[in-house]
């Protein structure tokens, strides 16, 4: 996602606080209407999914509706959020949620239209469906960012007038009533594949999220984190580490994570005597991992579950293995880092009690489990969100201090839908720019180019479709980056023998990738704001330091077994070498294995870590032999180095 600067944590009172505070004017009303239409989508969903949707169209619509009424008073025109004073810019407000409730009602009256195999536009379908799609792209840009809103307008107009263009972007032009007709009048564009999942699995998920992170099991996890890794060389660090694996089962969200975990992690680093850049950048690396991490991960999954034709929970069974090696090296990273330094654990006296703490707040985890147990059991996604959502509201009244009384489960509410409005008008934008792929031709067309430019060798057309989600990174979310290339691109990997699964787990890989890279790093400059450091700093350390997001996606493509797939000692094997080949990689980007490393000591070390990405017998011989090579090196030297870091004060 782009930013152009470092992100700011600013606490501002949610609606619900608002109210509370007995505040009168119009501000008041706007709080109110946050609240009503919080606890109005909440409803209409869990209605929808306890009892069975609507007709498509009309559920994705007025889902839609929902998204994009709070989007305009959530993030308003001219101003920060909607306590701030109201200025002119309010006016811009009022017409564009006018033009959305129209469009809604216009389509609920002429639902029977739209729905019928034959129907064609009317001037007044036109007419609507452009004022919407300018409605939503405004709220995209408010919401997302100018990256993912220029690239939708790129491709109405290429679409449009696609004669203009030239390369793969040339054809025939698509008349705009034709464009609309597709986009607002069927279930394509707006109401195609991802506002559907959005709709009907997504935001259940992610008020599952709001609803235990109001419960406060963000704390816990840090306490149960520093609880199990607190007193470990560099303990501080890998509370972070242990901590974020632990948010991230259930946020899906990288710069949730640091929000979080960052708050406590990233001073306790500094105070041992990381530097705020490392630490940062630590943080950073382990809160991406919360969109890869299962049982939730990141909005793309769910899509991708859809688009591959697999109940989700093969997904994420699928991810497991993946997710696992990318914490591993993270964590490694850290160790080898505490041991250069020199660094020292967390005084006794600050640790809390491993027991103590799971005896407390244990139950906390029970709705993770609940939801884990319910999807394996066979229920849909959405039936398993909504229990596991009912189940967090249970368990919460355990203990007063958790408990989701009236007031909290607003504020709950209000959460999700603020984290809602986000991914969803990311998706529904998203579901434009795929309509015009279609439309245009372009889809069909970029999969043939990809096997025409890599000759047919799949490590080149690997790396192509590497390069192209870098360039969508620099302006795209995450899920905008996947949707996009898993209609273009995944195709052409697949006919290339790479399973179904494998192709759109790489892409969904090098999406998350954009969260990771600079100078478009959101998670990294979350960080950043918090540590104090300097923001690209830290991002180019974050981004050695999770390389491995980088390495693992090509170690799943050649090597199936670690999604899963294939026989119990093919999936072992697998996950051995690549272990072996990540810890490689860690020591070699960080110099440290036994001790200090070399230069050519790093060299021997990722050379082993590129060796182990190759499933065969030959490469994976090799990559051992680096290994065991440059330990028996650093085994002839001396002593142990260090290089010492001075320790902050512990007060």
């Amino acid at each position: 996602m782009a930013v152009a600067e470092p992100v700011k944590v600013e606490l501002t009172p949610s609606a619900v606080e608002w109210i509370a505070g007995r505040r009168r004017g119009a501000r008041a009303v706007i709080a109110g209407a946050i609240v009503v239409l919080s606890l109005g989508l909440a409803l209409f969903q869990f209605y929808s999914t306890y009892f069975g949707q609507a007709e498509g169209h009309t559920h994705r619509s007025t889902h839609l509706a929902f998204m994009l009424l709070l989007a305009y008073l959530f993030f308003p025109l001219g101003r920060k959020t909607f306590s701030d004073p109201l200025t002119w810019h309010f006016a811009v407000d009022v017409a564009a949620m006018a033009v959305v409730l129209v469009a809604q009602v216009w389509t609920l009256v002429h639902i029977h239209r739209f729905v019928d195999p034959n129907y064609t536009a009317t001037t007044g379908d036109v007419v609507l469906g452009t004022l919407l799609i300018v409605a939503v792209l405004e709220a995209t840009r408010r919401t997302v960012g100018w990256g993912l809103t220029l690239t939708a307008a790129f491709f109405l107009v290429q679409t449009w007038q696609a004669h203009w263009f030239f390369w793969i972007f040339y054809s025939a032009p698509t008349p705009w009533w034709t464009m609309v007709e597709s986009f607002f009048g069927k279930e394509e564009g707006l109401y195609g594949i991802p506002i559907s999942i959005m709709s009907s699995v997504l935001i259940l998920f992610i008020f599952f999220s709001s609803f235990l992170a109001t419960t406060g099991i963000g704390e816990f996890f840090v306490k149960l984190a520093t609880a199990a890794a607190g007193r470990l060389v560099g303990g501080a660090a890998k509370v972070s580490v242990f901590s974020s694996a632990l948010f991230g089962t259930i946020s899906g969200s990288g710069v949730a994570n640091v929000m979080v975990d960052g708050v406590f992690t990233i001073p306790m680093m500094k105070r041992i005597g990381y530097s705020p850049t490392f630490a940062a950048a630590v943080e950073a690396t382990a809160s991406i991992g919360g969109q890869i991490m299962p049982p939730i991960m990141a909005a793309a999954a769910f899509i991708m579950a859809d688009l591959v034709g697999v109940p989700f929970r093969q997904i994420a069974l699928a991810a497991t293995i993946p997710a696992i090696l990318y914490f591993f090296c993270v964590y490694i990273t850290v160790h080898f880092e505490a041991r250069r330094l020199g660094l020292r654990k967390i005084p006794l006296e600050e640790m809390p009690s491993f027991t103590g703490t799971l005896r407390r707040d244990g139950y906390l985890l029970l709705p993770v489990a609940a939801l884990v147990w319910y999807l394996y059991q066979g229920f849909t996604e959405e039936m398993a969100g909504l229990m596991a959502i009912a189940t967090t509201y249970v368990v919460s009244f355990v203990r007063k201090s958790s408990a989701l009384t009236p007031p909290r489960l607003l504020e709950a509410i209000e959460m999700g839908a603020r984290t809602a409005v986000v991914v969803a008008m990311a998706v529904a934008t998203a579901g434009v720019i795929i309509g015009g792929l279609f439309l245009s031709g372009i889809g069909m067309k970029f999969s043939y180019i990809l096997m025409q430019l890599s000759g047919g060798q799949l490590w080149l057309a690997l790396i192509y479709v590497t390069f192209a989600a870098f360039l969508l990174g620099l302006s795209l979310p995450t899920t905008a980056v996947y949707l996009t290339l898993a209609i273009v691109v995944a195709p052409g990997l697949v006919d290339m023998g790479v399973p179904k699964i494998a192709a759109h787990m790489f892409i969904f890989y090098m999406g998350v990738t954009g969260d990771l890279t600079p100078p478009t790093c959101l998670s990294p400059f979350a960080a950043a704001s918090i540590a104090g450091s300097p923001p690209m700093a830290t991002a180019w350390q974050a981004m050695r330091m999770g390389a491995v997001l980088y390495i693992v996606p090509f170690m799943f493509v050649y090597s199936p077994a670690l999604l899963m797939m294939g026989s119990v000692p093919e999936i072992l094997v697998a996950t051995l070498t690549a272990g072996v080949g990540v810890f490689c990689l860690a020591a070699g980007l960080q110099g440290w294995a036994r001790r200090l490393a070399t230069p050519i000591e790093r060299v021997l070390l990722i050379g082993a870590a590129v060796a182990l990405i190759s499933p065969t017998v030959y490469t994976d011989i090799a990559g051992g032999g680096l290994l065991a090579f440059v330990l028996f090196l650093q085994s002839t030297r001396g002593r142990r180095e260090t290089a010492h870091a001075v320790p902050a004060p512990l007060d």
